[in-house]
């Protein structure tokens, strides 16, 4: 009998993942989806494609076409690191009523993914950002995130 929150490839057992909606294996480097309804994960098929990364500092890395976002999860929040700078998730709803101008609008193509995020991105999809000042919005096909710069000290 399968134990909650046990890999479906390597029957590793990850521990509780609530937290996050999509991440990697790091025994065997399977991508999941995770079903937080049911304690358990699904698995991405291969042709969607997953890459091995050096264990690193950070919970995610996703690489694009455009270049890498990682993300990592600290005192029950989501953090995105993008060029060099860090932003907090935070909710979007004073940002539903902004006409976006193009020229803010970039689209990539997730080339690679590996660790822990709190979206579903898997290899090939797209994701958008739009630069408003100190905010990032993040839409990924079901869903747009937004992370708010967080000040330095």
């Amino acid at each position: 009998m399968r134990k909650p929150w046990q890999c479906p490839t390597c029957y590793a057992e990850l521990g509780d993942k609530r937290f996050a909606k999509m991440l990697t294996c790091p025994y065997c480097g399977s991508l999941l989806i995770v079903d937080q309804a049911r304690k358990k994960f699904l698995r991405v098929n291969a042709e969607k494609g997953w890459v091995w990364f050096k264990k690193m500092d950070y919970y995610g890395i996703i690489v694009t076409d455009d270049g890498e976002e990682r993300y990592f999860y600290s005192h029950n929040n989501w953090y995105l690191v993008f060029q060099g700078d860090t932003y907090s998730l935070s909710s979007c709803e004073k940002f539903q009523e902004i006409p976006l101008d193009e020229k803010n609008v970039s689209e990539s193509r997730v080339l690679y993914i590996w660790g822990e995020f709190p979206f579903i991105a898997p290899p090939n999809s797209k994701i958008k950002t739009i630069k408003l000042g100190d905010t990032l919005i993040k839409k990924f096909t079901d869903e747009t995130l937004c992370f708010f710069k967080v000040s330095e000290k």
